[in-house]
């Protein structure tokens, strides 16, 4: 737990469609410099993977300047409910995790903002509708949440020019850095 100390940043880097909703480990060590940088301040960042068959995973990515980063994959939701709240800011990939998120900081009296990365489906569908949990979009997510359209049901096509690099770090840092100011 003192490992929490500081500002400390979660980015949800699990996801059921890797190839059109992975933010990457990259994009969020940088945004994770952003922020930090911006504010003068050592971040620690916790990459929270998904389950893999091996069980519990915890490896250290190489220190940046302003970022020291560890890679979490494998940690139980019991574990997971209990860690979300001591961060500052959680990032995510639209994703069970990322809802997790929302819902483990509502519930434990705690509530840093929640940011959910959506590229391809409806922002409005999958946000908890919680006030710290927030939405960033493509206009394909935003078209999808205007029309009430779902990819899956209503059978549209996808869209290959529609990733997640539509978030740049920098621009993604200075939304976040405008939600922990609300």
């Amino acid at each position: 737990m003192r490992w929490l100390g500081g500002l400390t940043l979660a980015a949800i880097t699990a996801t059921s469609w890797p190839e059109r909703k992975d933010y990457t480990v990259r994009r969020y060590i940088a945004l994770a410099e952003h922020i930090a940088e911006a504010q003068q301040a050592q971040a620690r960042l916790l990459l929270i993977g998904g389950n893999p068959a091996d069980g519990l995973r915890i490896t250290s990515e190489a220190p940046r300047r302003y970022v020291q980063a560890l890679r979490l994959d494998g940690v139980s939701i019991d574990h997971l409910v209990d860690l979300f709240p001591h961060c500052h800011l959680v990032v995510g990939n639209d994703t069970g995790l990322t809802h997790l998120a929302a819902m483990a900081c509502s519930q434990n009296g705690s509530s840093p903002p929640v940011v959910g990365l959506y590229s391809r489906h409806s922002r409005s569908k999958w946000r908890t509708g919680l006030p710290h949990h927030h939405a960033v979009a493509t206009e394909l997510s935003d078209r999808m949440h205007q029309g009430d359209l779902c990819p899956v049901r209503d059978a549209i096509a996808p869209d290959t020019e529609v990733h997640m690099d539509a978030f740049p770090p920098a621009v993604l840092a200075q939304v976040a850095s405008n939600y922990s100011t609300e």
